[in-house]
């Protein structure tokens, strides 16, 4: 790994996530996971969650309306995805609330005194940049961006470095004006465990999780925030299924649809079925498995190709999804579900076709990047780090924090 010689002394890093769904926390988690586990050892990396931390007031309520209006407006938050994608016109009344926050991100940064910032999620970065452009603070701001896609939310005047998961996504932001030398291609970052157990042998990962190694393991997933729809939600019904395939559904942190799935399959239960929240070991049931139902998320398609695992991309919403599950299309790595057709019957369809199912994983390990959270540090290395805020800068941050009374 190339390596500023400034770094070499140890660096600390501020990461910036949200919960926004799970992409940008996991995306978050494998880049602090590369620093503990070794990869990058000079390293010390500290993950916030930034609506929590510097609007912790408004935050559920954010949340809560961010799903629900996906959940049941997906048309209206596909219209608005839309209208800001390519101008940020009508992204600004979304920014006029970071300067509501600006303070306690002050007061975060002089607390934790980051020789780099890095964003994965986009209302951070752009909280970063207004900062910068504030209070001239000149710790450098590398923005992750979390999708197959491009979108104007993600991009800031004050951001030194992007991280992109495709050659195609790098050749969108130059369209915009963001330099060739701004930008790097490294992959979405996703944990190495996901390619490491993408090397164990299936039938013998089906075993050591409790399952049939003959039959078909199909994953249902609804992303992070555990999306799942009253369809998918009835294929734990079919009785076809039941007899050609095992199926694992993973509610993440929706208890209330677990509970009603728990329910349901308690009327007619069967060892073939399992329903379950989150899980620690997502990388070895995604190595296990012979085919993922799933939303389109960046992140969890892109641990997904990292696995070799074939997909079925259930109703993506209008928006970042639906650009996402075009490029994974075209990539040769999933299908997207007909909604003119039972999701069962197209399941079904897809894991009898085990030839379609081998050209499907064969696809993914060409789209995969190789160790993306390694090649995101890599990248950020090479950034000249900020040695201190100046004195200037930490005066003004000192008021800052001072006016907001912490």
């Amino acid at each position: 790994m190339a390596v500023n010689n400034k770094w070499n002394t140890g660096a600390r890093a501020l990461v910036l996530s949200g919960d926004l769904g799970d992409g940008h926390r996991q995306a978050a988690r494998a880049l602090a996971e590369a620093c503990s586990a070794g990869t990058v050892p000079w390293v010390e990396a500290e993950t916030v969650d930034f609506l929590r931390r510097i609007h912790p007031n408004l935050h559920p309520f954010v949340r809560y309306g961010f799903l629900k209006g996906v959940e049941k407006a997906p048309g209206v938050y596909g219209y608005l995805y839309k209208k800001t994608r390519a101008s940020q016109s009508l992204s600004l009344p979304f920014r006029c609330l970071l300067g509501m926050g600006l303070q306690r991100l002050a007061a975060l940064v002089n607390e934790k005194q980051p020789d780099v910032i890095i964003c994965t999620f986009p209302l951070a970065a752009a909280a970063v940049s207004l900062l910068k452009s504030r209070t001239g603070l000149r710790t450098p701001l590398v923005t992750v961006i979390t999708d197959h896609t491009d979108h104007s939310l993600w991009l800031n005047p004050h951001t030194d470095l992007y991280l992109v998961g495709s050659e195609s996504v790098s050749a969108a932001l130059r369209q915009r004006g963001i330099p060739a030398t701004s930008l790097c291609v490294t992959g979405i970052p996703v944990r190495s465990c996901f390619s490491e157990a993408s090397e164990s042998d299936r039938e013998a990962l089906k075993r050591r999780l409790g399952l049939n190694p003959e039959l078909p393991l199909v994953m249902v997933m609804g992303g992070g925030c555990g999306l799942l729809s009253e369809e998918t939600r009835a294929l734990i019904r079919s009785s076809v299924l039941r007899r050609h395939v095992q199926l694992t559904l993973i509610c993440g942190s929706n208890d209330a649809a677990r509970f009603r799935l728990e329910k349901e399959l308690d009327k007619n239960p069967t060892p073939n079925i399992r329903i379950t929240g989150f899980v620690d070991n997502i990388h070895e049931w995604m190595a296990a498995a012979d085919l993922l139902v799933t939303k389109p998320g960046g992140l969890t398609t892109s641990e997904a190709a990292t696995a070799g695992l074939p997909m079925l991309l259930y109703k993506p919403i209008p928006g970042q999804e639906e650009d996402n599950a075009s490029v994974l299309e075209k990539a040769g790595i999933a299908v997207i579900a007909s909604k003119e057709r039972k999701l069962r019957d197209q399941l079904l369809e897809l894991v009898e076709n085990r030839a379609a199912l081998s050209a499907m994983r064969a696809k993914a390990r060409q789209f995969r990047s190789n160790r993306p959270a390694e090649q995101a540090w890599d990248a950020i290395m090479k950034l000249q780090p900020a040695d201190q805020l100046n004195r200037e800068t930490r005066q003004t941050l000192a008021v800052r924090e001072a006016q907001a009374g912490t």
